[in-house]
Order: structure tokens, then sequence, then C-alpha cells
């Protein structure tokens, strides 16, 4: 997430998807955010690959309002005013490439990334998390006075299921004062997005008014999940000054995020019901624009287009969820989700193991249950693999799983 155990100084530039993308002939164009402490050290720098650049310049990127985008090399910082609301900023510079592109004659892909919803900044002092997101002044009242949902597993009433790493972050419920800051962080997601809404339709409408659109895939979805309360888990401050990494840990909401493709290849309506994951974007993307002979890296992924085409090939897929050393004090752990199962196992050996079907909102772990025994058994060994594969043994399917007590 930040330097020295990752972020942008950790990115070697010369063999990325702008970089083959550029190879194959396309333009490439960059809009938004980037890698954690990306401008850090020289916000004037062009990533290699991209054509068309107009990266958040960090830490400014996390302001709704007076962040520096550096446009192809030179920086600018926009006033706080209510015209120049990030998202709002992002999305007419998005209108701007398309139109430059489409006039260009070249295929191009376009990565576009919006601050929201992430929070505004991460607070010093003892409180929940830091400042909510902002959603833009025309939807600043729609998510004022409504309830964020609650699910089973908010506020856990007994975690003694978690590792004891986990569980040692709160050792205790929250009160009705700290799920009420909770509510407020929701609140401004659910505000800011509706700013992210607005920013895909106009994306749409100008693909459609440059004839674009027929001939363009579109791919939504995040870089991470977000736990607001479940298992009791809030970030980043605890009670004794700890950060709990709600986006670090292997539960379902800190791993799942949403995926939506449309476009050539992609039927309407169809959805799929295997793992899938962000490893897999980039070889999605480079099938999409035909440019594999272009990689000059092993790629671990598989193609979502092809799980389109035979979606039972994604029946005994697995999907590795993994953190190494990390500055939130999550223990490194290597997990494994399959359909079925979502399997943990920290580097002090402690371990999960959650039936999602039996289990959805992961209350109870069966990893210590004796009819999971083969089950766990399995789902270590393809953990274990898959933390040390790299290109097509990344792709091998978990083997057979048995039925509980079996």
């Amino acid at each position: 997430n930040n330097w020295p155990f990752g972020g942008y100084r950790m990115l070697d530039g010369s063999e990325t998807l702008p970089v083959w993308l550029g190879r194959s002939g396309s333009r490439t164009i960059h809009i938004g955010k980037y890698l954690n402490e990306y401008g850090e050290e020289d916000p004037t720098e062009v990533p290699p690959g991209w054509d068309d650049w107009h990266g958040g310049v960090d830490p400014s990127t996390y302001d709704y309002y007076g962040m520096t985008i550096n446009h192809n090399g030179r920086l600018k910082t926009y006033p706080r005013t209510e015209r120049n609301y990030s998202t709002d900023v992002y999305t007419r510079l998005a209108d701007h490439a398309i139109r430059d592109a489409s006039k260009s004659g070249k295929p191009f892909f376009m990565s576009l990334a919006p601050n929201a919803p992430h929070t505004v900044a991460v607070s010093s002092g003892a409180t929940m998390e830091g400042t909510p997101a902002l959603p833009p002044p025309r939807y600043a009242d729609v998510y004022a006075d409504r309830e964020m949902p609650i699910y089973p597993n908010f506020n856990e009433a007994d975690i003694s299921d978690k590792p004891t790493t986990l569980s040692a972050f709160f050792p205790t419920q929250m009160t009705e004062e700290q799920a009420l800051q909770l509510q407020e962080h929701w609140r401004g997601r659910m505000g800011s997005l509706l700013g992210v809404d607005d920013m895909v339709k106009e994306v749409v409408r100008k693909l459609r008014r440059t004839g674009e659109f027929k001939n363009t895939v579109i791919v939504y979805t995040s870089d991470n999940g977000w736990i607001l309360g479940e298992h009791r888990l809030r970030d980043p401050i605890t009670e004794d000054g700890k950060a709990a990494g709600v986006k670090f840990v292997p539960y379902e909401g800190s791993s799942r995020v949403p995926l939506m493709i449309e476009g050539p290849g992609f039927p309407a309506g169809r959805r799929i019901k295997g793992v899938v994951s962000n490893v897999d974007l980039a070889r999605t993307i480079v099938d999409i624009a035909g440019a594999r002979s272009e990689v000059g890296l092993k790629l671990d992924g598989i193609s979502v287009l092809d799980a389109v085409r035979k979606p039972k090939a994604l029946a005994d897929r697995g999907a590795l969820i993994e953190t190494a050393v990390n500055p939130r004090g999550v223990p490194p752990y290597i997990a494994v989700r399959t359909k079925r199962y979502n399997y943990g196992l920290q580097a002090d050996g402690q371990e999960g193991l959650y039936d999602l079907k039996r289990d959805p909102w992961e209350l109870e772990s069966v990893h210590e249950d004796p009819r999971y025994d083969r089950i766990k058994a399995i789902l270590r060994t393809a953990a274990e693999d898959f933390a040390e594969c790299a290109g097509a043994s990344c792709r091998k399917p978990v083997p057979p799983l048995p039925q509980p007590g079996r």
C-alpha cells in the first residue's frame, strides 16, 4: 500500500499494461488517482506507457477540492470551488480525452480513477477514521437522513473464532456513538458515489456521441473492499492506537469488489458465478486489445473473456488473497477464495475457514471442525501453491473438494 511495503516506488514501469497496449498500437490515457504516493518524489513525472496523462498528485489526490493534477508534465492546482469537485473535474477530462482519442483514429485504452468514495484524509487522533468522503454539492443531502444497512456480522457479538491477532484490535463491541460515526462514513461514501454514477453516464454519453460506444468495452471495478463494522472491525484507529487495516483483512467485506463489463464479447445480462480476481484484469484487457504478443511478463490471471465463453471453466477456480508486512498492523497471511469456501492462513499459523454456503456472513470459522479437515488440507495446500506461483501455475484449478464430513 505504501513505501517500503508497496506503492508507486515499488512499480517497475518498463513492463505494465499501458506499455503493452502502446506496443500494439493503442493510444493510452490515464485520468485520476494512480498508485499510492505517485508524485511525492517527482510530481511532473509521466509514467512509461501513457500517451495522455492526467494523474492526481499525492497527497492532494485525496482532497475532493484543491487537488493538484499532472497534465502531461504540467501541474495544475484546482481552485476550491463547487465546479472543481474532483470527480467532476475528472469527468470533464475524460470527456475531452475521448473526443481527442476518437479523432486520432487509433484504438484507445482509458483508465479513469476517481478518488470517491475514499475518505478525505486519515485522522491522527483516536477517532474511527479520517474525514468522511464528500458528496458533490448537488447530492449533499441525498443520504443525510438514510440509515446504513446493518448486516448479521455487524458489531459481531462473538469473535472468538477469529485469529487472536485480529480479535485483539477490538476486544469489546463498539458503542452506539462509534456505530453512528460509521454511519456518517457510509453516508459520505454513498453520496460521493452518486457523482461517480454521473461520471459513468457522461462517459457512455460521450462514447455514443463520438460513435465509439458499440466498439468499446467498459470495465467497472474497484481496487479493494472496505469493512464498516463487520466483525467489529473499523479503520484506522483502534482504542489503543493501532491500525486495523480493514481493506487488508481476509473477509468478504474487504476482499470483494464489484466487476461489471459491457461491450463486444460480453453478452448483456450474463452473470458469471465462479470466482474472478483483479489479477485477471490485465490479461482480459490484453486479450480484448489483441495485444498478448506484446506482453513481456508472465500473466497470472485468466481472461474473463474466456470465462464468459466457457463459464464452467471457473467451477474449480481459486483466487489468491494475500498481504505481506504492512503498516496497518494486520499480520501477513495467504488465503484462497473458491466458489464456496474462504480459507486463510496467517504467518503465525492461525487459520480461518468459512463455508460461505452455510455461513455467508462469516460468523463461525470451521477450521477446527473435524468434518472440514480434508477440505482445509486441500485449501491450505492450494493457498501455499498460489502464493509461490507465476504464470500458468497460477491458473491451476483447486482439486475437487469433498462434502463436509466425507
